[in-house]
């Protein structure tokens, strides 16, 4: 859409299994990121960002699922629709401002940087949200 391009591959980083080993996870983060770069052209901000997010990911698990996560029997596919929001909104937050930081580069356009981390964060979460229920999530029932 030009101006404001969703960026849902954190979407694999968000949903990526917990119990699975924590190596090969920062790895494929990476990996994601750097494939990214390589299209657009950014330089390795794409792969800072991503690599920043799934460092950060055990943290924010154990800040929202708390007791859940510490067991490693969570299941982010069938967890409450509103923990699985505030998880991709920390997680969009968290890494739009790395990416955009890193992209921009200048501390006078700081401004540039939180307007791009609010909209396309916005428009990130609402197709993370919508990929979501349209194609993974499960309630508890």
């Amino acid at each position: 859409m030009g101006y404001i391009c969703p960026i849902v591959y954190l979407l694999f980083i968000v949903l990526y299994p917990v119990d699975n080993n924590r190596w090969s996870f920062l790895i494929l983060s990476f990996l994601l990121g750097l494939t990214v770069d390589t299209f657009q052209d950014t330089g390795g901000a794409h792969a800072a960002a991503s690599l920043t997010l799934a460092f950060v990911r055990p943290v924010l698990l154990k800040l929202i699922y708390g007791e859940g996560y510490l067991t490693k029997n969570l299941k982010i596919m069938r967890s409450p629709l509103d923990r699985f929001i505030l998880l991709l909104a920390l997680s969009v937050l968290i890494h739009h401002l790395v990416l955009y930081m890193l992209v921009y580069f200048n501390i006078s356009q700081i401004l540039q940087v939180l307007q791009m981390t609010l909209f396309v964060g916005l428009s990130s979460i609402f197709m993370g949200v919508v990929l979501f229920v349209l194609f993974g999530w499960r309630s508890k029932s």
